[in-house]
């Protein structure tokens, strides 16, 4: 008897982990550039969690005037100014992201080419469609070399406001548990006034992520309190068939 009453203590609390786990998974488009902050974004220093950027080249190995990047991709400030106007501004869906803070809106000479870079895992099998903005142009891949060995698609870089979409049915479809590496390369080309350079991504379809891999999902306080308290009636259940089969 004690034995199947620890087995069914056992069980539940499994359910229970299960499910949480299951209810923590988010949309891809918790992925997007700037996911989640675009309210907090009007002047204080925000880097993305899930982006990088590198630079992969740049003329003469020149150094930008932002510095080389280190890593981090940082969004760019909503009450910036210029280069809104010329770009599309940031919303609530997503926010550009650029190489350096604060946002080089300078002259900038050294045709850089920068690489913004997203990694994930798909929880289950789908479809991903992916629409991106850049300044200047852009190529945009899945899988280093593409999808299938493919370039995803191109942006000229003349136009900073509308979205140059890739509807991929015609080939990005994910499969749950493999991992996903995105690319989005960006030229600027060498300008002596006036010239910043970003990159913006969105993504749709019915396909979720772990939590792991959009660290901007983090679970609200009352989330994980609520969470901790259905967990206690299987904690007192085990301690008291434990107790009360401990021999005397």
């Amino acid at each position: 008897m004690y034995l199947e009453k620890l087995k069914v203590a056992a069980m539940a609390s499994a359910l229970f982990a299960a499910a949480q786990a299951h209810a923590s998974l988010v949309s891809i488009s918790s992925l997007d550039t700037g996911a989640g902050q675009y309210d907090a974004n009007n002047g204080a220093v925000l880097t993305d969690p899930n982006w990088t950027v590198s630079l992969l080249s740049s003329s003469d190995h020149e150094t930008p005037p932002g510095g080389n990047p280190n890593g981090a991709a940082y969004l760019v400030p909503n009450n910036i100014g210029f280069p809104f106007g010329y770009w599309a501004p940031n919303d609530t869906t997503s926010s550009w992201l650029t190489y350096s803070t604060p946002t080089q809106v300078g002259g900038d000479n050294t045709s850089g080419m920068y690489q913004y870079q997203l990694t994930f895992t798909p929880a289950n099998s789908g479809v991903v469609n992916v629409s991106w903005l850049s300044d200047n142009g852009s190529w945009l891949y899945v899988n280093g070399g593409g999808y299938n060995n493919v370039q995803i698609g191109s942006k000229p870089g003349t136009d900073y406001s509308t979205f140059q979409t890739w509807n991929t049915p015609v080939g990005f479809n994910v499969t749950a548990g493999t991992q996903y590496t995105v690319d989005l390369d960006v030229f600027n080309a060498p300008q002596g006034y006036g010239n910043p350079t970003g990159g913006r991504v969105e993504f749709t379809g019915d396909v979720s992520v772990d939590p792991v891999d959009s660290p901007s999902a983090v679970p609200e306080p009352a989330t994980l309190i609520s969470g901790a308290l259905m967990l206690l009636p299987f904690g007192a259940s085990l301690v008291r068939i434990l107790r009360r089969n401990q021999p005397a």
